[in-house]
């Protein structure tokens, strides 16, 4: 009994240990960002992914609604050994939690994902959720 109440707790403690973390362990040569940026695509526009070399650029516009609770997340980014795939997604994100003061209102702000891939990179997923539950996705395959 001991033993099963030991590994619960290690997985336990594995898992809060790592819990929002979007990048990679330090080793595996995976690392990513995001910063908010201006507009420069519109929010229906496809997301734009650019590589050059290690370095890959996402960009893009989400729509979310309210000013005061909403926001743009890098959800999730992932180097996919096996298959040499980086997939990225970005989302509007509800900040509300409890609180109902928040603006009725709609936002469409532009993000930049930069991130640096040092493995083999053949394909590059990316792919944007925004408010109401649209989705808009680019790929681009060929590389290496």
């Amino acid at each position: 009994m001991e033993r099963r109440a030991f590994l619960a707790t290690a997985a336990i403690g594995g898992v809060a240990a790592t819990a929002g973390c979007l990048e990679r362990l330090p080793g595996v040569g995976f690392d990513a960002s995001l910063e908010t940026t201006d507009p420069e695509l519109r929010p229906q526009d496809p997301p734009d992914v650019t590589v050059d070399g290690e370095e890959v650029t996402v960009r893009g516009t989400i729509r979310y609604g309210s000013s005061s609770c909403g926001g743009v997340e890098l959800a999730h980014a992932d180097y996919e050994d096996s298959q040499a795939r980086l997939d990225v997604l970005v989302v509007a994100a509800d900040d509300s939690g409890w609180t109902s003061a928040c603006t009725d209102d709609l936002v469409a702000e532009g993000y930049r994902v930069e991130a640096t891939v040092s493995e083999r990179l053949r394909r590059v997923a990316a792919t944007e959720h925004h408010v109401y539950g649209e989705t808009s996705s680019t790929t681009v395959d060929g590389l290496n």
